[in-house]
């Protein structure tokens, strides 16, 4: 207790006992030993009293030990089972799990494979892919002050994401790579990489770039071919060495007829090669015999029309023609018309889209002129200030007109454009809404109309192009900045009537990777939550029937079909109790990305090692780990002191002693005739 609380205390039995004397010995009629009684009885409630408010406290201090975090985080992914070592990889994480580091560390256990997990139940190895970079920044946001040895246990081989190596820098805590696998390394021929473009068009030479890699010490030299179903339409003798290990062949096939061509690309096997999944690889591409041209008007120079273009041209059926209002073009041969931040010189070009019915696209930007737009328009009005506003896209989940790609909108950069309220005159189907300053409004940003027979949207904003690098740096790829751009403009290029029932499909999945999307709305066009999607797939080689039922996710149905094996399927999805049916076709290829491996990566989890100046150790070597963690002296535990301010009596026994006590003074002065 402190010295100040003792000091209140004093005063308080002083007040009460000058209180107590002055009602029952001055000017008092009762006996002396009933005067003590009763003051004494005075005395204690004034006291307690006093005490019960001032409630004094005293200081604990509690000393305890914080042992440091162990973490053991092991590949969950096929790729493990794949070199038949997960029998291995069970058993070291046992002998972990048996030893006496919980002596000395908090261990937990994670998985990691697309994602990282918690280990809850066991170690399954049926990942479909790995991102061994992903493990490093998630310890270090959770652990990052504390004290936090690492065990990775991996074959070290990735197959999407950056490179670990590097990500493991910024994780400033002891790793342990325990490699999963035989060091010495097996001969190995495979197929890396194949690029090519998705789609081509009739009669033209479409070309195609792939990647050979061979593992080992020999010079060997094996044909490559590719194969049209049965027809041989490449080959070449490829050599490689302990030196040459990789070949980069690029070539040019035709495309002879419309539709979907399918292709097989092989490299003969090595003698005595136990890996021959990889020597195989499927591809395919898409012939068409017309494409969508695209006019972009513009009298202004700014980087969003290049950032557009290239979003536009990535699908190759697509063409951009960029000109000024000036110039002589003919609307007549192109299906969309993009008007990049508009203005009076913009009159004639309107006016021909009005009087052909377009569809058309305006794109707002501060140079952009309201005014002569607001006279043009009679489906929305827009009255803007001088003042210029930022800010960032949100996806409205209820939109329904087509499903959305995954953009990650939120991490993109604001845009900008001048401060102004829109308000509509018909039906909107606003797709983006806008941030400013990170609050939410119900303000539009991109907003579609079907304006009689011709479709129309309306962008609100200029720095498109800053969402496109944003895009490249989160996933290191353009593809879902233009996927999102390309679903806008298929929408927009496309007068086919809204259907109530619309998928969402690609015509080629690799294995474990399909998924089908579905959107279904009722009579009025809302979106029915509460509807029973059924599909029906027929794998077209084997004639084997597979049902499923959608599941609503969001704004839409999605089916996953990641379990299903290789083949050409074609589907029916129709909606229960009702007559609406979409059917269709895709492929599921036979690449596993995860059986492309024969070897673990050695080398990478061999700079792990070294950059954290520990040894590399294998699934067999778990007791020289154990041993190692125990004996290391930079692990101790941290004392940690804890200081606690306590009531020095609890109030709830005070109050009640204290109710006792007016109680008791009360019977008895009543019994003394004193009331």
């Amino acid at each position: 207790m402190s010295t100040t609380d003792l000091l209140y205390l004093i005063v308080i039995a002083i007040f009460a006992l000058g209180i107590a004397t002055y009602q029952y010995f001055y000017k008092a009629k009762t006996t002396l030993k009933k005067r003590v009684v009763f003051a004494f009885l005075r005395f204690s409630s004034l006291f307690l009293l006093g005490l019960l408010f001032l409630n004094p406290t005293f200081k604990q201090v509690a000393i305890t030990q914080e042992k440091p975090h162990l973490i053991v985080a092991v590949d969950n992914s096929k790729s493990v089972s794949i070199l038949k070592e997960d029998v291995n990889t069970n058993n070291f994480v046992k002998n972990i799990q048996n030893s006496k580091l919980t002596d000395k560390f908090t261990v937990e256990y994670l998985t990691f494979g697309t994602d990282v997990n918690q280990l809850k139940d066991s170690l399954k190895f049926n990942e479909l892919q790995t991102n061994i970079s992903k493990v490093f920044p998630t310890l270090n946001d959770i652990y990052e002050s504390k004290q936090t040895p690492t065990v990775l246990v991996s074959d070290g081989n990735q197959t999407f994401g950056q490179d670990y190596v590097l990500s493991s820098l910024i994780y400033k805590q002891p790793i342990y790579p325990v490699v999963i696998g035989d060091t010495i390394l097996k001969e190995d021929l495979k197929i890396t990489n194949i690029h090519l473009n998705k789609y081509t068009f009739l009669k033209y030479q479409f070309p195609v770039e792939i990647t050979l890699s061979y593992i080992g010490q020999q010079s060997v030299k094996k044909e490559f071919t590719v194969f049209e179903n049965k027809n041989k339409v490449y080959s070449k003798t490829v050599a490689f060495s302990k030196d040459i290990t990789t070949q980069v062949l690029q070539f040019n096939l035709p495309a002879l007829r419309i539709g979907k061509q399918n292709y097989t690309a092989n490299i003969t096997p090595i003698l005595g090669e136990e890996n021959t999944v990889n020597n195989n690889r499927n591809f395919s591409v898409d012939v068409i015999d017309e494409r969508t041209n695209i006019l972009l008007v513009s009298d202004i120079s700014h980087p969003d029309i290049g950032a557009y273009k290239k979003a536009i041209e990535t699908h190759q059926q697509r063409k951009v023609s960029v000109v000024k209002s000036s110039d002589s073009f003919d609307i007549n041969d192109y299906q969309l018309v993009i008007l990049f931040q508009p203005t009076s010189q913009f009159k004639s070009v309107l006016k021909n889209i009005e009087l052909l019915e377009k569809n058309h696209l305006i794109i707002s930007g501060l140079h952009t002129d309201w005014a002569f737009i607001n006279s043009q328009k009679s489906i929305y009005k827009r009255n803007v200030s001088d003042q210029n506003q930022d800010f960032t896209g949100r996806l409205n989940l209820g939109f329904t007109l087509f499903q959305q790609g995954n953009i990650q909108l939120n991490t993109f950069p604001p845009i900008e454009d001048k401060y102004g309220a829109l308000e509509f005159n018909i039906n909107a189907n606003v797709l983006l809404q806008q941030d400013i300053n990170g609050i939410e409004t119900e303000e539009p940003l991109l907003t579609f109309f079907e304006n009689g027979n011709r479709r129309e949207a309306l962008f609100l904003g200029e720095g498109i192009w800053r969402w496109r690098a944003q895009s490249y740096l989160n996933t290191q790829s353009f593809e879902a900045f233009d996927e999102f751009i390309g679903k806008t403009i298929q929408y927009l290029a496309s007068n086919t009537k809204k259907e109530r029932l619309a998928i969402t499909i690609d015509d080629e999945f690799l294995l474990g990777e399909a998924e089908i999307y579905a959107q279904y709305v009722d009579k009025n066009y809302v979106v029915d939550p509460n509807a029973t999607l059924l599909c029906q797939l027929t794998h077209q080689e084997t004639n084997t029937i597979y049902n499923y039922n959608f599941v609503f996710n969001n704004n839409g149905y999605k089916l996953n079909l990641s379990n299903l094996p290789s083949g050409s399927y074609s589907y029916k999805v129709n909606v229960k109790d009702n007559k609406l049916s979409k059917t269709g076709h895709f492929v599921i290829n036979s690449f596993d990305i995860e059986a492309q491996f024969i070897n673990p990566d050695v080398t990478k989890l061999s700079q792990l090692a070294t950059n954290s100046q520990r040894k590399l150790y294998t699934t067999t070597e778990s007791k020289q780990l154990i041993n190692d963690l125990m004996t290391d002296e930079q692990f101790k535990p941290i004392q940690k002191q804890t200081i606690s301010q306590l009531p020095l009596i609890n109030w709830k026994y005070l109050l009640a002693i204290l109710l006792l006590l007016l109680t008791f003074e009360w019977l008895l002065r009543k019994y003394n005739g004193l009331l």
